[in-house]
C-alpha cells in the first residue's frame, strides 16, 4: 500500500504539468481567452464612447452609474434619449460578439429585460453581426444594430 502511494505521487507533476497544458490550450473558455475576450470588449465601448463624444451625445457610462449605486447597468445611459429609426433610445450596450441565438437569449435574461425595465428602450450593438431574426424586440423596445447608427435624432 506504501508503495502505490508512492508511485502515484511520483506521476503527481505530470498530472499538474498536463492540467496546466490543457487550460492553457483551452481556445473556448480558457484563462487567456477570457483575457482577449475582456480586452476585446472594452475595446469596443471605447469606440463606441467615442462614437459618443464625436455626436455631442451626453451619457452616463457604466462605472458612473455603478458609483451611483447601481447594480445592473448597461454599458451607457444616454442623458437625452436619442430616436434611432424612429425608436427612442435610452440606453445602449455593446458587444463585441456575434449575435447567435444561445448567446442573444441569455443577454435577454440577464441582462436587456432588467435595463429595458430599469431605464426603458435601448440599444444592443453587437458588432460582429446577429442573427436577423433576432431583432424581433423592437416595437418592445429593444433594437439591434451590428454598427453605430447614422440616422439618429436627438429628442
Amino acid at each position: 500500500v506504501y508503495k502505490s502511494k508512492c508511485y502515484c505521487y511520483c506521476y503527481l507533476p505530470t498530472t499538474i504539468f498536463i492540467c496546466l497544458q490543457c487550460i492553457a490550450n483551452d481556445y473556448c473558455y480558457g484563462p487567456l481567452v477570457d483575457c482577449i475576450k475582456h480586452a476585446i470588449g472594452y475595446e469596443h465601448e471605447v469606440l463606441l464612447q467615442e462614437m459618443l463624444l464625436e455626436r455631442n451625445i451626453s451619457f452616463l457610462a457604466e462605472d458612473q452609474l455603478r458609483a451611483k449605486g447601481y447594480d445592473k447597468t448597461p454599458d451607457f445611459i444616454l442623458e437625452v434619449p436619442i430616436a434611432v429609426e424612429g425608436h427612442i433610445i435610452h440606453w445602449i450596450e455593446s458587444k463585441a460578439s456575434f449575435g447567435d441565438e444561445c448567446s442573444h437569449q441569455a443577454y435577454l435574461n440577464d441582462q436587456f429585460w432588467s435595463y429595458w425595465n430599469r431605464f426603458g428602450p435601448g440599444l444592443v450593438i453587437y458588432w460582429y453581426g446577429f442573427i436577423e431574426e433576432l431583432d424581433c424586440h423592437r416595437n418592445r423596445g429593444i433594437l439591434l444594430k451590428d454598427c453605430f447608427p447614422t440616422d439618429i435624432a436627438v429628442l
